[in-house]
């Protein structure tokens, strides 16, 4: 019997197709953009390829609000810049000078592949990481929750992706992945970077503060993917010898294992 092949429904982070109407940018080095791609930059948003769902339409036109509000919780030459949705040449001044100034010691300390780093004026992973780490490291800090575990939950869902929409589940939007399906959760507030951060390292000091999830990190993370789950594995109710319960523990060691993979 085949396993069902599992479709694409939402635009995943950093998509090269650039559903939702990310950017390329141009070969030039202008700043310009030249047609769909993996980065945010001027234009973003404005003409989605076809194929882009409402959700990524909607997710690209956030984050270029998210990094707009990144911006000027930095601070810096530009700021404040207009946080309507566009990315306008100011908003890629005000960037450029990020970049130059901040972002270097920002990510002193990570190792990025040559393809991660991003031209100026644009925003991919590089970028992403310096404005948005420092705002998870704030939230982390607020509710003593350790940061690298923070980090490591946001680079596993979204690849600091502030627009990243579940590439299987079109439910889970923004930088950690919040499924809208859940009470109280819109996606307005999902692809809110200050909500998601904030609400992520609350709701680990919650779980780690109960008994239900062994008063261990461990099974934190692992209640960030499946909480249900989560808590019978930290309760010992699931067994490796249980057939039925092989394919959840399996899921969840793998998510742990990848979230640890990426502490810094």
């Amino acid at each position: 019997m085949s396993t069902p092949e599992r479709l694409r429904v939402g635009r995943g982070s950093w998509p090269a197709d650039g559903l939702g109407g990310t950017v390329a940018p141009a070969a030039d080095g202008t700043g310009t953009a030249a047609g769909p791609g993996r980065c945010y930059g001027v234009g973003a948003g404005e003409h989605p390829p076809a194929g882009s769902a409402d959700g990524d339409i909607l997710a690209v036109r956030s984050a270029v609000i998210a990094i707009s509000r990144a911006l000027n919780w930095h601070g810096g030459p530009g700021t404040p810049v207009p946080t309507g949705g566009a990315f306008t040449a100011q908003t890629r001044a005000a960037l450029v000078a990020f970049q130059t100034a901040l972002q270097p010691t920002i990510n002193r300390d990570m190792y990025l592949p040559a393809g991660e780093h991003n031209p100026a004026g644009f925003v991919n992973k590089e970028t992403a990481y310096a404005l948005f780490m420092p705002i998870a490291d704030r939230y982390a800090l607020k509710y003593t929750v350790p940061r690298g575990l923070l980090r490591g939950i946001t680079t596993i869902e979204s690849n600091w992706d502030p627009g990243a929409v579940g590439y299987y589940t079109n439910s889970d939007f923004g930088l950690c992945q919040w499924n809208t399906t859940l009470p109280d959760v819109t996606t307005a507030r999902a692809l809110d970077p200050f909500w998601a951060l904030d609400s992520t390292a609350r709701m680990m000091r919650e779980r780690f503060d109960s008994d239900r999830w062994g008063r261990n990190w461990f099974y934190v993370i692992a209640a960030h993917n499946v909480p249900t789950w989560a808590a019978q594995w930290a309760q010992g109710q699931l067994s490796d010898v249980n057939p039925a319960d092989k394919p959840k523990l399996d899921r969840m060691r793998g998510y742990v294992s990848n979230v640890l993979a990426r502490v810094w």
